[in-house]
C-alpha cells in the first residue's frame, strides 16, 4: 500500500475499529463453498490479525493459529482440513476493492520450524492471489456454471 504519513497515522489510530469491521464481513471460501465466519473465536482471531496488519501499515501479514482457533472457521471445523499434529497459519490483507481477505494454510513436517515456515509462506502466497481479485470472482463463476 502506498500511503502518506497522515494516512498511515490515521490507519493506526483507527486500527481496532476498522479491524472489527473487516472481520465481521469475512467468509470462509474454498472455491466451491462459501460460508460466513460467525464463530466468536474465528472473528476474534481475524480482528487480532487485521489489527496487527493495519498497525503495521496495511501490508499483508501472517500469524500462527492454534488448532482450536483454526477449527473455529466454518470450512475447518471438525478438522475437515487440519493436519493432525500440524501447524496452521492465517494470512490477512485487503483486496483491490477494499474488502478484508484471508487465507489459511496447514502444514506438517518432522521439523516444526519447516512446517511453520511452509504454512506461513503458502498462506501468504494464497492470500496474494486473492488480493488481486475483487471479491469472490471464482465463486461467481461456480454459481454461473451450476
Amino acid at each position: 500500500m502506498t500511503q502518506n504519513r497522515n494516512q498511515r497515522r490515521t490507519m493506526k489510530r483507527n486500527a481496532a475499529a476498522q479491524a472489527a469491521k473487516l472481520a465481521a464481513c469475512c467468509f470462509d471460501y474454498n472455491g466451491r463453498e462459501m460460508l460466513p465466519v460467525t464463530d466468536p473465536v474465528a472473528i476474534a482471531v481475524l480482528e487480532r490479525a487485521f489489527t496487527r496488519m493495519l498497525k503495521a501499515g496495511g501490508e499483508p501479514m501472517a500469524v500462527p493459529l492454534s488448532e482450536a482457533e483454526a477449527s473455529a472457521f466454518p470450512l475447518h471445523e471438525g478438522e475437515k482440513r487440519l493436519l493432525p499434529g500440524g501447524v496452521t497459519w492465517l494470512a490477512v490483507g485487503v483486496d483491490v476493492s477494499g474488502r478484508g481477505t484471508y487465507a489459511m494454510q496447514c502444514a506438517w513436517d518432522e521439523s516444526r520450524a519447516l512446517a511453520h515456515e511452509g504454512a506461513r509462506a503458502m498462506a501468504l502466497s494464497r492470500l496474494r492471489a486473492s488480493l488481486a481479485e475483487a471479491g469472490f470472482s471464482p465463486w461467481r463463476k461456480v454459481q454461473a456454471d451450476a
